[in-house]
């Protein structure tokens, strides 16, 4: 028996077990959706409304912290706690700098009374996290830091207790913006003013992000419109999928605002747990108007068929809904499985991001099987009729007899092609340099690149060190030689440019300090200052915790910052383990932008691996529950991989070749998100493929059955795969490049998919079966002779 094949036994019993029930219920739901038509579509929009009237806005609960989402093993994490309970008062998260500077010539004293007024002006700011006064040149004991050596820039410094990419940077720098541009009108000639600091680029990300939302949002209702219309070339066929995912996609959007503020509510760490983000949005939104609409175009299809063969309104709608639920439930199952994994990953946005797209897609389904036959039971279903051959059946008839004909030769041509550029995307590299996703007109780009010109890179975003020496008093002279011993050594770190510390608060190289130099007296009377205590060395843990701020000579999301942060942390662990070191109790600490970007990438890159483990092998175990042949579903695993990493090797030579040698890689959230998403949405055409072959082999025979099956769906998948891809291909419209690039391959994967892995790959690995065997369709979908349950006689293996 098939159901019982050699070593799946459980498999086959909960297949058969699932098909007794399924059979009945999807016939009931149909008639449910039929003659309770009026009460569905009534209740659907009652709850549509109800959500949106008691949610909150999504922007409002959403979150986008990175640093923020890390776990607390982490260095930075850390180092954030640390840095709380030592210094209560002075704990800053990003920076937000403003910077004066001319090209050529010296700041003017009109120059420098602007840049005064200017931090006046952002003191009085509303609900600015400020920690502390904002720096300037006046500032004592650091002011001397914030001028370049040949005095031609300047800096104003705002230091933040938000995270450089908290969501309220956007208002923060949109405020800012506005200052500096009623500045540059009043600026002497000749000066420039720029906005940079890590809280200036977090900010102008996530704006870059909410255009991105909203031209992602129009583009893909405009691009499912236009599609469906050219599909149905009738109006009232349109309104039943983007009606119905309309629904869908505002239900989902203000269920998740909804459970998020009621998590926050409870508070954090309450179980269960519940956050969203503003990633979050893009993603419901493409994969609802994409996933959604391709369930109700399958719906929408059977029912034309059954209107086709001459069945009656009422009868057409059960049967559609009868025979492909089981398929719509299997390819929503695979999806949804496939993003409940991401729960097991440690990045807090991986982890809570994953099940909240799978509520939506559960909402999803929920709309295809009951709104969306509703809506057809209504005088619009009338309307509706049939053809008795499926679109483009003589094309698709042409291709399943070349793939019948030579599948073994078209499967080796094929993967004699993709092997390489798989490789491509197995070998793919990804960045974590957000500054190279910054969209070229933001303003903190063009300010980062006045700083660059004057001041070191480093000074975007410094990087803290702390450390906790149990029993010491780092005020005292013995802990102050101690700081001065840490001190060279973190200076003569490779790609340090200046440590800050109690014993060098401006950041002088140690031992070179003159005392016959202005700069020199100021430094050693900055270094006895009392705010040069207060800032350097904890009161509140009794002196034992010191911090040092390093600045680097990179920028500091670069990669080269983290190779620095590397060798930081080799030198530290050297110390602490040197016999007879007196800091051998030592515990030391990272915070700042890179030490964030750094274990972003730890954390990320194991996430990865186990992602992709868990996503393939659920995504498994749902299609072998449904199709009951492990050679199969195996095969058909391997096939969405493979598209993945050729998808990949495409998307980074075609970058590559755009943007040149210097090109540094995918952006790194590319290859998770577009795993599982190809992984477990790709497997969706293969369910819809495999399941109609089935059905058709039961009636026609194997290799006959196969050739049915294509040319019955091969017109409605590639129109499902177009509008996903369009969907996908919508998040190209937005500002933001990470967007454009994830939205560019995951199009690509999805045509991929559409046009090469059900087209070709799929049905010819099934002819090579059939050829092998003269009994190899598997019992999985309803006779489609009489339309009634199951024949329960499986054929032998």
């Amino acid at each position: 028996m098939v159901g019982t094949a050699r070593g799946l036994p459980h498999v086959a019993v909960i297949g058969e077990f699932i098909d007794c029930g399924c059979d009945s219920m999807f016939y009931h739901l149909g008639r449910f959706a039929h003659d309770w038509r009026w009460w569905i579509i009534a209740a659907w929009l009652v709850a549509a409304v109800g959500l949106h009237w008691a949610a909150p806005p999504f922007r409002d609960v959403a979150r986008d912290s990175d640093v923020g989402e890390l776990p607390s093993w982490t260095t930075t994490a850390r180092g954030l706690k640390l840095n709380a309970e030592a210094f209560p008062d002075d704990v800053s998260n990003s920076q937000l700098v403003l910077v004066l500077a001319r090209e050529n010539e010296e700041l003017t004293p009109a120059d420098r009374a602007l840049g005064l007024k200017l931090a006046r002006q952002l003191k009085q700011i509303p609900n600015l996290p400020l920690v502390g006064e904002v720096w300037t040149e006046k500032t004592p004991v650091i002011g001397q830091m914030l001028r370049s050596p040949a005095n031609r820039a300047v800096e104003v410094v705002a230091r933040l207790k938000s995270d450089f990419m908290a969501v309220g940077n956007v208002g923060i720098v949109e405020r800012v913006t506005e200052l500096v541009e009623a500045a540059r009108q009043e600026a002497p000639e000749g000066l420039e003013i720029g906005i940079t600091g890590s809280a200036a680029i977090g900010g102008d990300l996530l704006a870059a992000m909410r255009d991105s939302l909203r031209n992602t949002e129009w583009t893909t209702i405009a691009a499912v419109a236009v599609a469906l219309a050219l599909i149905y070339r009738s109006p009232w066929l349109v309104i039943v999928p983007l009606g119905s995912i309309a629904i869908a996609t505002l239900a989902s959007i203000d269920l998740l605002a909804l459970l998020a503020k009621w998590s926050q509510v409870r508070g954090e760490g309450v179980w269960p747990e519940f956050r969203v983000y503003s990633t979050t949005q893009i993603f419901i939104i493409v994969l609802m108007f994409g996933a959604g609409t391709d369930f109700c175009l399958f719906l929408i299809a059977r029912y034309r068929e059954m209107r086709a063969e001459g069945r009656p309104q009422r009868e057409g709608i059960v049967e559609s809904v009868h025979r492909v639920g089981h398929a719509l439930t299997a390819s929503a199952g695979t999806t949804i499985a496939g993003l409940l994994m991401m729960v097991f990953s440690q990045f807090g946005k991986f982890t809570y991001s994953g099940p909240a797209i799978a509520i939506s897609l559960v909402i999803a389904l929920l709309v295809c099987l009951t709104l969306a036959p509703a809506l057809l039971a209504t005088p619009i279903g009338r309307r509706v009729i049939g053809k008795k051959t499926a679109a483009g059946s003589r094309f698709w008839s042409a291709i399943a007899d070349r793939v019948i004909a030579r599948p073994g030769l078209i499967l080796a041509i094929c993967l004699l092609i993709a092997a390489p550029l798989a490789w491509y995307g197995y070998d793919a590299p990804v960045t974590y340099d957000i500054l190279s996703e910054l969209p070229p007109t933001a303003e903190s780009a063009r300010g980062t690149e006045l700083l660059l010109e004057h001041l070191p890179p480093g000074e975007i975003g410094p990087l803290t060190v702390l450390a906790r020496l149990p029993q010491e008093d780092f005020a005292s002279d013995d802990g102050r030689r101690k700081i001065a011993d840490l001190t060279n050594l973190l200076f003569h770190v490779e790609g340090v440019d200046k440590v800050r510390s109690l014993y060098r608060p401006t950041g002088e190289p140690p031992g070179k300090m003159s005392l016959t130099s202005i700069r020199g007296l100021s430094a050693l009377v900055a270094a006895g200052s009392e705010q040069a205590e207060e800032a350097y060395v904890s009161t509140a843990l009794g002196g034992e915790v010191t911090r040092l701020t390093v600045v680097l000579e990179d920028r500091p999301f670069a990669p080269e910052a983290v190779a620095t942060l590397d060798r930081i942390d080799a030198a530290l662990s050297k110390l602490r383990d040197e016999p007879n070191s007196a800091w051998k109790q030592a515990e030391f600490a990272m915070l700042g932008v890179t030490s964030g970007i750094r274990d972003l990438q730890h954390v990320t890159q194991v996430d990865r691996q186990r992602i992709e483990l868990l996503v393939t092998a659920a995504v498994f175990v749902v299609i072998l529950i449904l199709l009951r042949r492990p050679l199969v579903c195996l095969y058909l695993i391997g096939t969405v991989v493979l598209n993945f990493f050729v998808t990949l090797g495409i998307v980074y030579l075609a970058l590559k070749a755009m943007h040149g040698a210097d090109y540094p890689g995918l952006d790194w959230k590319a290859p998770i998100f577009l795993f599982v998403i190809l992984v477990a949405v790709g497997q969706d055409y293969n369910i819809f493929l495999t399941t109609r072959i089935f059905e058709e082999q039961e009636r026609l025979g194997p290799l006959e059955g196969i050739k049915r099956g294509m040319v019955q769906t091969g017109g409605i998948i590639t129109s499902c795969g177009v509008i996903m891809a369009a969907t996908f291909g919508s998040m190209m419209s937005g500002s933001l490049p990470e967007m454009a690039e994830m939205g560019g391959a995951l199009a690509l994967g999805i045509l991929a998919d559409t046009f090469l892995v059900r087209t070709i790959l799929a049905p010819a690995f099934l002819a090579l079966l059939a050829r092998g065997s003269s009994s190899t369709h598997i019992n999985i979908g309803v006779d489609s002779r009489h339309g009634a349950s199951r024949d329960r006689e499986a054929a032998p293996t």
